[in-house]
């Protein structure tokens, strides 16, 4: 400690050769050679490993690519000129002819067989329509009954069996089944009767309108019916499954709080070809 203390109040004059060859090692460069020591060997020895590993590594890789390549080649051979038949005629045509190459895959098998024919999807934006949503009159009634075709959706399917399908409703002009669509509007639809029914026996206090729920629901069994709609509609609206994204309406004062659906796009089994492709 004093030895120290001296070379301290010497002001650094003194400084051993200790001192001056830390500073020494302090200016040398980092790659500088230097007297080599048993841990540098085994540092060489650690770098020349993995050196050897890397090698190995891309060897591998290598060899993993090349099978790599001759396993698609083998594959687009097995297609056979097809393939690049597709390919060629992408290139060659216009954007429109390109899109329609694609749009040639085969489609999923179906898991149930059905007479009814491929039905195209649309793209339709939902908007509010207050003639389904008035209270019944002549307008908003006809409307409701445009929804179902003659028959109230009903179809007659001579080859049933050919469908693995169990035997319908049996008429003098042959087996009859309900295609499920329309079903589900006739739900409801006796959901919206039944529901300005009670509407009016309440609020008006209708004597008439409460004796005709009471004949429909004690003696005509129509409860069952209503409570039939509401889990046959909660299935069918599990089964669609509709995934659109929903975002709230602007309110007056600039907040968006509450969805209401309206002006959201969907993708949906198109309508028209729906009803008219049973139908006719």
């Amino acid at each position: 400690m004093s030895s120290l203390l001296n070379r301290v109040r010497d002001g650094g004059e003194s400084s051993s050769d200790e001192y001056t060859r830390v500073r020494e090692e302090e200016r040398k460069p980092l790659n500088a050679y230097h007297e080599e020591t048993e841990n540098d060997v085994q540092t060489a020895a650690e770098i020349y490993a993995l050196k050897r590993t890397i090698k190995r590594t891309n060897l591998y890789l290598k060899v993993l690519v090349g099978l790599l390549s001759v396993t698609i080649l083998a594959l687009l051979s097995l297609q056979g000129p097809s393939a690049y038949k597709t390919i060629k005629e992408v290139k060659d045509r216009p954007k429109e002819a390109a899109e329609a190459v694609f749009q040639e895959a085969p489609k999923p098998k179906q898991m149930i067989k059905t007479p009814v024919p491929d039905i195209p999807m649309s793209k339709v934006t939902f908007e509010e329509n207050k003639i389904y949503s008035e209270r019944p009159n002549p307008e908003s009634d006809a409307a409701w009954d445009a929804l179902l075709p003659d028959g109230r959706g009903f179809v007659f399917i001579d080859n049933w069996k050919d469908y693995d399908l169990p035997p319908g409703e049996e008429t003098e002009w042959g087996m009859i089944y309900s295609v499920a669509v329309f079903h589900q509007m006739h739900c409801l639809g006796q959901l919206r009767r039944f529901s300005w029914m009670f509407l009016d026996a309440i609020t008006k206090n209708k004597t008439q309108e409460q004796a005709a729920i009471t004949e429909m629901f004690e003696k005509q069994n129509h409860a069952s019916h209503l409570h039939h709609c509401f889990d046959y509609l909660r299935q069918t609206i599990a089964c669609g499954g509709d995934m659109a994204m929903e975002w709230p309406r602007t309110e007056k004062d600039g907040r968006r709080f509450a969805v209401d659906g309206w002006g959201i796009p969907h993708e949906c089994k198109n309508w028209a070809r729906s009803y008219y492709g049973v139908y006719g």
